[in-house]
């Protein structure tokens, strides 16, 4: 008899661990092919990411496969925010579909990631019976869209690797609290988390502890010292480049935030501006407010619930508020909602698994605290799948219409140097130099224009590197470009901003023989503009006089 009923219950867990599966797979892969189907429509049929960062890492992976390490070749520069990501993209430089390359490794860290997060809501079902298992179903379904999965997958960066790593982390730490065993979903989560994302290293360090604090203390700190000396390399590696230590990217937001200009920046005398910048950021954005809110609830649960939720399995509750609170604090969580996606799905995780874990020690709690989560949840995260079905199609439109048509400028016509502020499209498959005015690609342009000191910096910059045209928005830099450079034409969206910095963009002649070739090779590039953009032409000097 009791043999039966052991099988019975292994067949019913095999059985909620399938139906776990398929309907995370249904949850993810069916919204990621209605969001491709609608950017086509948007785009009149050509796929197009969402985000023209994503060409920056392609060509700084173009670079990598040559021996370099920056977007022009000959010139070190940061430009990638992600120390790993350009190297996962290097091995397909040079083949004709390179730029699918991204589409796909986002395809497979979705599915990945959806299995991972099935594991999790099985685990929690182990814990919390039965009555749990409705719950579950739902988040295994919803999961994925209210966890931000597929807009992850689809804008072609490194976030979506960053949160499937992340899973495989909380998945080894779950199988830690249970058989006190490091492996390998523990050792590959930890060791990769900090390589994908810079905001990954406040994970590693709280599993490090975690495993360290249950009494594991040689497996903790070897943990930890293995998942730094990467970092340390990469640091290495930088100075003998002569860059600064965190990239350009990374600098750029430091000072913007103000906290100063690189890792010192970010470390010394601004610290307590950008700490101040990072709270009323999340206090002024929905994803900010839920990770606060996801910080509070954790806190207060788990004192609380001291008495049910204690050894390991306390330690890692702690962990996830304390990654809460640190992403809050020196995180992003602005910007498409995709810089605290990692944490955001940590903290879900580790909540679920602790609420099954309580819900089981008490029928009462078992009836209520599974809605009540599951709303919580729902509710939390509701503004990722809007920002989603809002911001891919119409971002995917707005960059065919703007940055691709811009790269396709230089590649058919120009084909020369030229200066830029947003770096992407125009520098991905172009062997002419970029000058990125903005500093992501360029430190020496990075120092000068937050130094600000000289009026003159741009022109000098475009003359020592024989720029003669650049194509810029006007209102990112101002006061920054010079009186003397010749506006020739705006190329203006005819379709909403959405994930542009944007919508005009002026094409200048920085020297004056620049001018009239300019726009003659304007005026042949403009009737080949999609209906989502049009050319506009300045007078000339010369007409006006």
């Amino acid at each position: 008899m009791t043999i039966g009923l052991t099988h019975t219950g292994l067949g019913e867990q095999a059985e909620t661990r399938k139906r776990l599966l398929a309907l995370s797979l249904v949850g993810a892969l069916v919204p990621y092919a209605v969001l491709i189907a609608m950017t086509l429509v948007k785009t009149g049929g050509v796929f197009e990411y969402a985000l023209d960062d994503v060409y920056i890492h392609l060509a700084m992976s173009e670079q990598v496969a040559r021996g370099g390490y920056g977007v022009n070749p000959g010139e070190a520069a940061s430009a990638s925010s992600s120390i790993l990501y350009s190297y996962l993209l290097a091995p397909m430089a040079g083949f004709a579909w390179h730029h699918w390359w991204p589409l796909i490794l986002g395809l497979i860290a979705l599915v990945g990631a959806s299995l991972l997060w099935a594991r999790v809501l099985h685990k929690a079902t182990e814990e919390g019976g039965a009555e749990f298992e409705a719950a579950a179903l739902l988040l295994a379904l919803l999961g994925p869209m209210v966890l931000h999965f597929q807009a992850m997958a689809l804008i072609g960066m490194e976030h979506m690797l960053h949160v499937m790593l992340t899973l495989l982390l909380l998945n080894g730490l779950l199988d830690f609290a249970k058989n006190g065993r490091v492996g390998w979903m523990l050792v590959v989560g930890t060791l990769f988390n900090p390589l994908l994302r810079f905001e990954g290293a406040s994970i590693a360090i709280l599993a490090c502890a975690v495993v360290f604090f249950a009494g594991h203390r040689r497996s903790g700190v070897l943990l930890l010292v293995a998942s730094f000396l990467p970092l340390l390399a990469h640091f290495w590696h930088m100075s003998q480049l002569g860059l600064d230590l965190l990239p350009n990217s990374v600098n750029a937001k430091a000072a913007v935030t103000g906290g100063g200009d690189g890792l010192s920046g970010l470390l010394g005398a601004g610290r307590f501006e950008r700490l101040f910048f990072s709270w009323k950021v999340a206090l002024n954005t929905p994803s900010g407010r839920t990770l606060l809110m996801a910080v509070f609830a954790g806190f207060f649960g788990l004192i609380l619930a001291r008495r049910r939720i204690k050894g390991v399995y306390a330690l890692i509750g702690w962990s996830f508020v304390l990654a809460c609170l640190a992403h809050i604090l020196f995180g992003s969580t602005a910007k498409f909602y995709r810089y605290e996606l990692y944490v955001w799905t940590y903290a879900v995780g580790v909540g679920l698994f602790l609420i099954a874990r309580l819900c089981f020690q008490s029928s009462v709690l078992r009836r209520i605290v599974p809605l009540i989560f599951t709303a919580s949840v729902l509710y939390g995260g509701m503004h990722y799948p809007v920002a989603a079905f809002r911001e891919i199609p119409a971002g995917g439109a707005a960059i065919h219409a703007q940055q691709r048509q811009m790269g396709l400028f230089v590649a058919r016509y120009w084909q020369d140097a030229v200066a830029v502020n947003d770096l992407g499209h125009v520098a991905y498959r172009n062997p002419h130099y970029v000058l990125d005015l903005w500093g992501l690609a360029s430190a020496e342009a990075l120092e000068a224009r937050l130094r600000g000191t000289d009026e003159l910096w741009a022109d000098k910059l475009a003359a020592k590197n024989d720029v003669r045209v650049a194509m810029v928005y006007k209102h990112w830099l101002n006061k920054h470009i010079p009186p003397h450079w010749q506006p020739v034409a705006k190329l203006k969206l005819t379709i909403p901003l959405a994930t542009l910095g944007g919508n005009i963009v002026t094409f200048y002649a920085i020297t004056p023989d620049a001018e009239p070739e300019l726009r003659e090779k304007l005026k042949r590039f403009q009737p080949e503009l999609p209906a989502s953009a049009e050319l506009t032409f300045v007078k000339s000097v010369e007409s006006e006089g």
